[in-house]
């Protein structure tokens, strides 16, 4: 055996990760990133083994991730935080097809993203695929309810609070996110 065929069998594809290994890179990633938030330093390896914004990049590209580009609908800047933990989301909710996390506002607006999310850690609460968007609220408490149930997230917000936010057109990015950042804390270690 040649050592480029040793390389390569070694090697692991992100995409064919299991998810206790890919969650241990998205916390070493998710710690890089706080930290240079934190501390920025001029450190541009992309190989670094403390994770950072390269790191983020790689692990983002490699799964089919883009970031929304300029010029396009939404003025909403991420934060380093905020990003990783919508890419946290995506990589947990790549397998739904009817799911599509781009950002905090109307990847949610259905109630369906935060059900997939909940059902990725608990898949016999409920059946995913009998749910609609048309019913949104239903499927904002489902996933809050069951939340709380099984997890302990917090539901500071109602499906009615939800419904109202988006029937006035004032959906809250930060709401969102406070929400799937409760999730996160309480499901990362599953």
């Amino acid at each position: 055996m040649t050592k480029g065929q040793i390389e390569t069998e070694s090697s692991l594809k992100l995409k064919e990760m299991d998810e206790k290994n890919m969650h241990n890179l998205f916390l070493k990633n998710m710690a890089g990133l706080i930290e240079e938030t934190k501390n920025p330093s001029p450190c541009s390896n992309p190989n670094s083994k403390r994770g950072g914004m390269a790191t983020h990049a790689g692990v983002a590209l490699e799964l089919g991730i883009i970031r929304p580009q300029a010029g396009t609908k939404s003025k909403i800047c991420m934060s380093p935080q905020m990003e990783a933990i919508l890419i946290w989301c995506q990589c947990r909710t790549r397998e739904y097809e009817n799911v599509k996390i781009t950002n905090f506002t109307s990847s949610w607006s259905d109630g369906l993203a935060f059900c997939a999310l909940i059902h990725h850690f608990f898949p016999q609460a409920f059946d995913l695929a009998k749910l609609s968007p048309e019913n949104r609220k239903q499927n904002f408490e489902l996933a809050f309810h069951t939340g709380e149930r099984l997890a302990g997230i917090p539901d500071f917000i109602s499906g009615d609070d939800m419904d109202d936010m988006i029937k006035d057109g004032r959906l809250d990015s930060k709401v969102v996110f406070a929400y799937v950042q409760e999730v996160y804390r309480a499901l990362k270690e599953m």
